[in-house]
């Protein structure tokens, strides 16, 4: 083996090594789980989507979310934090999932997985139900909220009134809600089309190994790395 060999094949063990390989990874903030989540903004009503998980390594990895805060009365923030393995996994499934709300009125907050937007629906300052032609009752956002559902990333979609009752009933028990008929969530149609669509999914294609590796060790910059204000 002649020494460029050498040269290179000790940058990349370093490489795998190392968390430290990309500024990115000493910037941004670390949640360890779901109960600092409140500490990311002290607004209301706010809530706090879920719209990628990665990891990045080779041999230790890091683990990375991103996230969306929907602000009632303010232009939404995006921002990238590391986490831990175990929490990482617990939301790897919840991609387009709101996991942090503070409601408006009595800043009560949930840390409950629920489909994104799931904090208005059913809030009168926010819209009212209307009949479809079908007979059921529709959510929909007065003229002032009507990018809501773009935000949300709802597409087509509308909740309808058994949405919301079952959207309570799951807030009261604690459990995740993944909508009628689990459309939201990364295996959901409306979660699984946010997850494609990232920037670090690759739509068949067969990576070589220098692709597969540089894709390994890095992570693309976003606009806003925002850290948490603490209590």
């Amino acid at each position: 083996m002649n020494n460029f060999s050498l040269y290179m094949l000790l940058i990349l063990l370093f490489l795998g090594l190392s968390k430290s390989f990309s500024p990115i990874a000493q910037k941004t903030t670390f949640i360890k789980n779901k109960r600092v989540l409140s500490n990311i903004s002290e607004n209301a009503p706010i809530s706090l989507i879920l719209i990628d998980a990665f990891e990045a390594g080779l041999l230790i990895k890091t683990y990375y979310l991103r996230f969306k805060l929907v602000h009632g009365f303010k232009t939404p923030e995006f921002f990238i934090v590391r986490t831990n393995q175990k929490y990482f996994k617990e939301n790897e499934k919840n991609i387009g999932m709101s996991l942090f709300r503070r409601y408006e009125r009595n800043n009560k907050e949930s840390t409950v997985p629920l489909p994104a937007g799931s904090i208005y629906v059913g809030d009168p300052a926010f819209g009212g139900w209307r009949y479809a032609n079908s007979g059921e009752r529709k959510w929909h956002f007065h003229n002032a909220y009507r990018s809501f559902p773009k935000k949300f990333y709802w597409k087509e979609y509308r909740p309808n009134y058994e949405f919301f009752k079952k959207v309570q009933i799951h807030l009261k028990s604690e459990m995740p809600f993944y909508g009628l008929n689990n459309e939201f969530g990364k295996e959901g149609k409306i979660g699984k089309e946010l997850y494609e669509e990232s920037p670090f999914r690759k739509k068949n294609k067969l990576l070589s190994f220098w692709e597969q590796l540089k894709e390994l060790i890095f992570i693309p910059e976003w606009k806003k790395n925002f850290v948490p204000p603490s209590k």
